[in-house]
């Protein structure tokens, strides 16, 4: 692989916990009380309204707004931080779903290789993904002195991803979720697992919030996004809005990688 983009950034990251992004006030006090450089994740379908299979018919207008971006890449201008926020781009007469990884004005885009398509929740019928492929290197980028790489959640699912990543010597993944129903011990032990045998830390964004969804039924997003070092959750939140913030150590990762051998 060739040597990944270096952002000027630090190793602090700040995992936001929203059910959408329409109050900019909100968002700008939140980025603002943290250090200058650091690296911000935002889950699922937050920047974008929830999936529906009611798009297939008449997709909603905000799905092809080109501005959508300008705020953050607005914040990340005027505090220097690296954005990462999954966003719905409209191209060529498809939708696409990507993410986007902010830093100094510039947006980098990552396609999503592998999409959901269970018959309550079907992704891969909607959107112009192309997912034919076999699985390649998701977006990485260096930042301090880590490797940084990006998921979304249900990418999480696929070893070869896990295995890409591992082969970059890639330090953090940073894993954008929409996760419902009874999911949060499934998604804690897929996750640290994967931690855990990559010898890597994982942060993990959740969106909140509830919907009425394509069944008929309300779905509740219930965040609980976190950060884990191997199989060890370093910090989480709950349920509620929130930001939550972890200085990345270095040495705890080499620590880790030094115990288990799994990673030179």
């Amino acid at each position: 692989m060739k040597e990944p983009i270096l952002f000027d950034c630090n190793n602090y990251i700040a995992i936001l916990q929203f059910e959408n992004l329409k109050d900019n006030n909100r968002i700008t006090t939140y980025l603002k009380s943290i250090p200058e450089a650091s690296i911000v994740l935002i889950g699922e379908y937050v920047l974008d309204t929830f999936f529906s299979s009611h798009w297939h018919t008449k997709p909603p207008e905000s799905l092809k707004d080109k501005q959508k971006l300008d705020f953050l890449i607005e914040l990340s201008a005027l505090y220097n931080h690296t954005i990462a926020v999954p966003i719905i781009q409209y191209k060529n007469k498809g939708y696409y779903k990507n993410i986007a990884i902010i830093n100094k004005k510039k947006s980098y885009f990552y396609s999503q290789q592998r999409m959901i398509q269970y018959q309550h929740w079907n992704e891969a019928t909607f959107f112009s993904n192309d997912t034919s492929k076999l699985l390649k290197l998701p977006f990485v980028f260096n930042a301090g002195n880590l490797r940084y790489g990006v998921l979304f959640g249900f990418e999480a699912h696929f070893d070869e991803l896990w295995m890409e990543l591992k082969r970059a010597n890639v330090d953090v993944v940073l894993v954008a979720t929409a996760s419902t129903f009874s999911s949060q011990a499934r998604w804690e032990a897929l996750l640290t697992t994967h931690a855990f045998t990559n010898s890597c830390f994982v942060a993990r964004a959740n969106r909140i919030g509830k919907v009425i969804a394509n069944d008929g039924y309300e779905w509740d997003f219930y965040g609980h996004s976190f950060v884990s070092l191997g199989q060890n959750i370093i910090d989480s939140l709950r349920a509620d809005e929130g930001m939550l913030c972890v200085d990345i150590d270095k040495e705890s990762l080499e620590s880790l990688k030094t115990t288990w051998g799994f990673r030179s």
